[in-house]
């Protein structure tokens, strides 16, 4: 690979691409707007079925990926950035393109929070991931079922 593009990864025989953490979060952001796009396209979808499956390996790869991406890579801020971009920019296309106006301020107040929370929260998952040391990589495990707590409790 061209050696502008890919680094050597420190302390390591790894090579690393830079190019990476944007493909591993376009893929996280494509696994969950593929059900959002089906559904809009053919009306309800009736049962988890297949798209109940992408829908939970998104969820699952929300979560991981930071830390993962943290603990293999020597790019710090590409750990933190997949923590962070592809919920946020999930759910910022998602109400956009299905053109729902929050009801009330209080609703858009709360939605706001909820986004910005998960999406700290992610990114301090890839952070502490990426200092490689077991306390850190603890703290990542805990900011991981943080996550997943904060996102269930938005689930109505």
């Amino acid at each position: 690979m061209d050696e502008k593009v890919c680094v050597d990864a420190q302390n390591s025989q790894k090579s690393f691409c830079l190019l990476s953490f944007p493909l591993i979060s376009l893929v996280i952001i494509l696994l969950w707007l593929i059900p959002f796009f089906l559904q809009g396209w053919q009306g309800a979808i009736n049962g988890s079925g297949v798209w109940g499956i992408v829908s939970i390996i998104a969820l699952a790869s929300t979560v991981i990926a930071p830390m993962l991406y943290g603990w293999y890579s020597p790019d710090r801020t590409g750990a933190i950035l997949i923590g962070i971009l592809p919920f946020l920019v999930v759910t910022g296309v998602s109400r956009i393109v299905s053109g729902n106006s929050p009801p009330d301020p209080g609703y858009l107040a709360y939605s706001v929070f909820y986004v910005v929370s998960l999406s700290l929260v992610g990114g301090l998952e890839g952070f502490f991931a990426a200092k490689k040391t077991v306390g850190f990589v603890t703290i990542s495990l805990f900011l991981a079922l943080l996550w997943t707590g904060i996102f269930l409790s938005g689930i109505h």
